[in-house]
């Protein structure tokens, strides 16, 4: 069974249930270890490969073939620099191929941590900085995969340290199919998975995996399609790369039918970088969709301490569910016309002013419809802000029905360029109120 964290609507407290059953070598898998020992045939522990045999191995894995990398925990965290690894092969849609990193414990018993931090395998060096210095996103990736690289399951490893090039990174100049990544755990890096232009995703599962401290971000894709993301902890724990080193946790440029769920998305705030383009926009977003996508569907997710949005959502027909936002400087960000973009359960609370960036709970350059909603502003906060498309496209409308919004009734309740709002039943500041309502950029006036 997945370990999966049950978000409570508010989130307020989180219950897990039980954990999976991690990935362990059956009798034809591959054993890859720090040295060769025994035969160093790969058939067991005591007869391990050595780690510097893996590039080969990879040029020869067959479908269905499991190697599992263990090493001793004993000597762990294994530092490492520069590309380690270039995989080229493909299982098949029946028969992935798989790949699993995890350390050895006494008695051999292969083991793959919860959570990011423990049991570290692999520890980059170079690239370091100093406290107080800037974070330094350089150092190659551990892994590239190319081209003929589909039908692969990966799992592990937990590590210290990657670059902005990320640990894994997807650089096949074409289309890549039936991937998942399981169980990364990633502490200080510039990102995890990273993808280069011309490298299409297709069939992606991302699951269980946590990061503490991210540069750029967990993981950037450029085309993807078909994608699930799954309890996933991602904090990034305030580190401000600076310059044109943004922190987006997750970013996808296009792509379509998106699932996210169970997602929690911490702390990403840039304010080094617009001081050093002279803008006084602040930046660092949780997830962030843009233009090109479409179809997406999120889930009992969290976003808190954003720069910017919590979910800043370019993409055509967005779903919500029992989300919630806190201390954001936007909470939720919806740009798209799309008549089917809907929000149901979510909560937006405690949106926060950065110097010259005023916030809101919900932020809209389009349309969308709330259902059951809370809007919890604070200070001289609006709970609503209208905004402008990219696209220069018609006015924003919004519809909430039921839900509640709390706000300073000496501030307004809608700020931004105009846009109509529609309210059916909506308890505002604790009166059960409907109607229609234009802002015109400077007023709310009453149409019925």
């Amino acid at each position: 069974m997945n370990r999966r964290t049950v978000l409570f609507g508010l989130m307020a407290s989180a219950a897990a249930l039980p954990g999976p059953v991690r990935a362990q070598p059956t009798d034809d898998a591959v054993h890859v270890s720090l040295r060769a020992s025994g035969d160093a045939d790969g058939r067991d522990w005591n007869n391990a490969l050595p780690l510097s045999r893996l590039n080969r191995l990879a040029a020869s894995a067959r479908p269905g073939q499991s190697i599992f990398v263990g090493l001793p925990e004993g000597e762990t965290p294994h530092p490492w620099s520069g590309q380690h690894l270039r995989w080229a092969v493909s299982g098949t849609p029946t028969e992935a191929v798989s790949l699993h990193f995890g350390v050895l414990r006494e008695g051999e018993t292969f083991h793959q941590p919860d959570h990011a931090g423990e049991a570290p395998v692999f520890q980059m060096i170079g690239n370091e900085t100093e406290p107080g210095e800037r974070p330094d996103v350089g150092g190659a990736p551990f892994i590239v995969f190319q081209e003929n690289s589909s039908n692969l399951h990966i799992s592990g490893p937990s590590y210290l340290r990657s670059g902005g090039n990320g640990f894994f990174n997807l650089d096949t100049g074409g289309e890549i199919q039936n991937l998942s990544f399981a169980d990364i755990h990633a502490v200080n890096v510039g990102r995890v998975i990273e993808t280069e232009q011309g490298t299409s995703v297709r069939d992606l599962l991302v699951e269980r995996c946590s990061a503490l401290g991210m540069i750029r971000g967990f993981a950037r894709f450029h085309d993807l399609f078909e994608a699930e993301f799954r309890d996933l902890d991602l904090d990034a724990d305030f580190v401000d790369g600076g310059g044109g080193a943004v922190c987006q946790i997750i970013s996808v440029k296009s792509g379509a039918d998106l699932s996210f769920r169970n997602l929690r998305l911490e702390k990403a705030i840039n304010s080094l970088a617009a001081e050093e383009r002279g803008s006084r926009y602040i930046q660092g977003d949780g997830l962030v969709l843009e233009e090109e996508t479409r179809n997406v569907r999120i889930e009992d997710c969290y976003a808190a301490d954003m720069g910017d949005g919590g979910f800043d959502l370019k993409s055509e027909h967005v779903y919500m569910a029992n989300c919630r936002t806190e201390r954001c400087k936007l909470g939720i960000r919806i740009w798209s016309h799309h008549p089917g973009n809907l929000i149901e359960n979510c909560v937006m609370s405690e949106p926060v002013t950065r110097p010259h960036n005023d916030g809101s709970c919900l932020w809209l350059a389009g349309n969308l419809t709330a259902r059951n909603c809370s809007l919890i502003s604070a200070g001289d906060m609006s709970p609503i802000r209208f905004g402008g498309g990219a696209d220069g496209t018609p006015d924003s409308h919004l519809r909430i029905e039921g839900g509640e919004i709390s706000y300073d009734e000496r501030e307004s309740l809608v700020t931004g360029t105009a846009g109509t709002l529609e309210l059916e039943n909506v308890l505002v500041n604790g009166v059960e109120t409907s109607g229609r309502f234009h802002w015109t950029g400077r007023r709310l006036r009453r149409r019925w």
